[in-house]
């Protein structure tokens, strides 16, 4: 029984410390996402800048799609921390 504790204890640090570097990516996504609206005005006439914005839009893509992978890993991890709480 103790050591169930001690475990749950464990995966509790540790999805706190995962939503902490989640809400850190977050930010520096969403400080991206400014950049990309500033790049999209700017590459509208210019075909080096618009590839330059595509490419900069498939690195965005990639590393939300590797925060959705440690989002999913977290809650596989710990079931229901990631879900609202209907059944109470």
């Amino acid at each position: 029984m103790h050591s169930r504790i001690k475990r749950l204890e464990e995966l509790v640090a540790g999805a706190s410390e995962l939503i902490a570097r989640l809400k850190e990516e977050n930010g520096v996504l969403r400080k991206q996402v400014e950049l990309l609206g500033a790049a999209r005005n700017k590459a509208s006439s210019n075909t080096a800048a618009a590839r330059e914005l595509a490419d900069f839009r498939a690195k965005v893509r990639r590393r939300l799609e590797r925060i959705c992978a440690k989002i999913e890993k977290a809650n596989d991890l710990q079931p229901g921390l990631f879900e609202e709480e209907d059944e109470q």
